[in-house]
């Protein structure tokens, strides 16, 4: 959302895009078992708008300091229970040697299974797929801030970061159209092949860094809005692998049905200008606007926000 503003927004209990108001009792557990504190997002005030997914199920992996894994409980699941994170089966800490920690990794959902690796480049599988117009067919993929932790020093509070990007959409019917229009597809259009999906994908634990995807020049968001001459937020969302490079020809081509006064409907679909150059990265919200009549639409402006706030992102939108 999948759907963390899952760090795409967030809520108390955490709000898979957003979390960690409140703080979070910290479990009192014998032995060297890894303790959670907390599960938090960068900046969860940022992300609270979008709505949310709740997020009470971590993933956690532990390795040692060579980043060969735990013999025992190295993978396990963290939940959120009346306010404290407990495991069932939580990893040991018992490495006592500040030079030579355990490293901590944590993903989000809480069931994918970690793929070792000896250099470090653990990694889970992920499945990137066209999502809808309410950003709920795409799962969304969160990972942690690797950590370390020691014998003595084993309460630790995961800090969690979108893996995709956010696209949004406001789109609004002109003043000029009196029929009822709604929007029934948008297709995102990369001319240089810079949009990804895939089946057999994986996430980096460490980066958040999608892997073994393909490149292709379209994904096609279907669903079903009405559309009013008065839309204050977006009307789409939807959630989307990070481009590989920058996209110099960016474009989207729209569906829409439009119901004449005598009840008969029209589909018609028209493309809009190109947008300026511009890469959607990880943890990014990109939020467009377009106004629709019956034969066109132009887009009217872009705004980059949510999640974080990208400084070096072109704004700029072709007409």
């Amino acid at each position: 959302m999948k759907p963390m503003y899952i760090l795409f927004a967030p809520v108390l209990a955490l709000m898979l895009w957003g979390c960690g108001d409140a703080p979070v009792s910290e479990p009192v557990i014998a032995g060297g078992a890894l303790q959670l504190r907390s599960v938090d997002l960068p900046d969860p005030s940022a992300t609270r708008a979008l709505g949310a997914t709740q997020l009470d199920k971590i993933g956690v992996y532990v390795t040692d300091y060579s980043h060969a894994a735990l013999t025992r409980n190295a993978q396990s699941v963290y939940t959120l229970q009346n306010g404290t994170w407990s495991s069932v089966a939580p990893p040991e800490i018992t490495v006592t040697n500040s030079s030579t920690p355990d490293r901590l990794y944590a993903f989000f959902p809480s069931d994918l299974s970690v793929a070792n690796s000896g250099v470090g480049n653990h990694s889970v599988p992920v499945q990137v797929v066209a999502d809808n117009f309410t950003a709920s067919r795409q799962t969304n993929y969160l990972y942690a801030t690797p950590l370390t932790a020691l014998a003595t020093s084993r309460a630790v509070t995961f800090t969690m970061n979108h893996a995709l990007a956010k696209v949004s959409f406001r789109v609004l019917k002109s003043a000029n159209v009196q029929e009822a229009l709604t929007l029934k597809k948008i297709e995102l259009l990369s001319s240089t092949n810079r949009l990804q999906t895939g089946m057999s994908g994986t996430m980096n634990l460490t980066s958040g860094a999608l892997n073994g995807l393909a490149s292709t020049n379209s994904i096609t968001l279907e669903g079903s809005v009405e559309l009013s001459t008065l839309q204050s937020n977006p009307n789409v969302s939807a959630l989307v692998a990070p481009m590989s490079a920058s996209e110099t020809r960016l474009s989207f081509r729209l569906t829409v049905e439009v119901t004449e006064a005598d009840g008969s409907t029209t589909a018609r679909s028209f493309e809009t200008a190109v947008v300026n150059a511009v890469q959607w990265k990880a943890g990014f919200h990109y939020v467009y606007f377009i106004t629709v009549d019956k034969m066109g639409g132009s887009l009217t402006n872009v705004k980059i926000d949510a999640w974080k706030s990208d400084a070096n992102q072109n704004t700029g939108i072709g007409i």
